[in-house]
């Protein structure tokens, strides 16, 4: 009787040790989750967002800093017009929802017959566990098209060394103003050297690896199994 109180004291015990860190594991937030079983290479995590791209208004997010080339060939391509952005990113197309990130950076009207632009930005997110952490994105972008896709380029802090891609898809878009609310749905693989990629030095004060750290706290549930084995 008294052997398998012990026992199921010290589990209890084991189980409080090892659940925190297998949570602090798991970054969670409603905008962002984690697809892989954590068993493979890469940690891979799928984001969704809104940008709000609003070049109107006393406030501007948008602002073109170089007029477009007078003699495209197309009136309506703006050939040669650079805008400067600094985007809000929220969790709903709802201006007012939450604010998970700013996208700054520049897109540049690349096409003299055709509504594309290059855009290249760093999408800094301020929400939960990724706080102070980026992605950079550039490519081609067909704003016209109903669904497109940028390449995502690398990253920082939870992103770091980060590969993958966004498809974007427009929500809506006044063409007067020229406002705009596109959703950004993002598949991004880092390398799992750490949570999602970052190196675990940069995670904990500790000079120990996470994996080390969960290794150590499964030893600590075995030296309990064994300890109660003799009670």
């Amino acid at each position: 009787m008294y052997r398998l109180i012990g026992l199921t004291i010290l589990l209890t015990i084991a189980m409080a040790v090892t659940t925190p860190f297998a949570q602090a594991q798991q970054p969670s937030v409603s905008w962002a989750k984690r697809l892989d079983s954590g068993t493979g290479p890469d940690t891979v995590t799928n984001l969704q967002f809104y940008f709000h791209d609003t070049p109107s208004g006393s406030n501007p997010t948008a602002v073109q800093v170089v007029k477009p080339v007078a003699t495209a060939s197309d009136s309506n391509s703006f050939f040669g017009a650079v805008v400067m952005v600094d985007d809000p990113l929220t969790e709903t197309s709802d201006a007012g929802s939450m604010l998970v990130g700013r996208a700054q950076g520049m897109y540049t009207f690349s096409s003299q017959n055709e509504s594309a632009i290059i855009m290249s930005m760093s999408l800094g997110f301020t929400d939960g566990p990724y706080n102070g952490s980026s992605l950079s994105v550039m490519g081609k972008n067909m704003v016209m098209n109903p669904t497109r896709e940028l390449p995502v380029l690398g990253g920082t802090g939870m992103f770091r060394m980060a590969r993958g891609y966004a498809v974007l898809k427009t929500v809506t878009f006044n063409t007067t103003s020229g406002d705009a609310v596109v959703n950004y749905n993002v598949t991004v693989y880092t390398p799992a050297t750490g949570e999602n990629g970052q190196a675990s030095s940069a995670l904990s004060s500790s000079s120990s690896s996470p994996r080390m750290m969960m290794r150590g706290r499964w030893w600590m549930v075995g030296a309990a199994i064994a300890a109660a084995a003799f009670l």
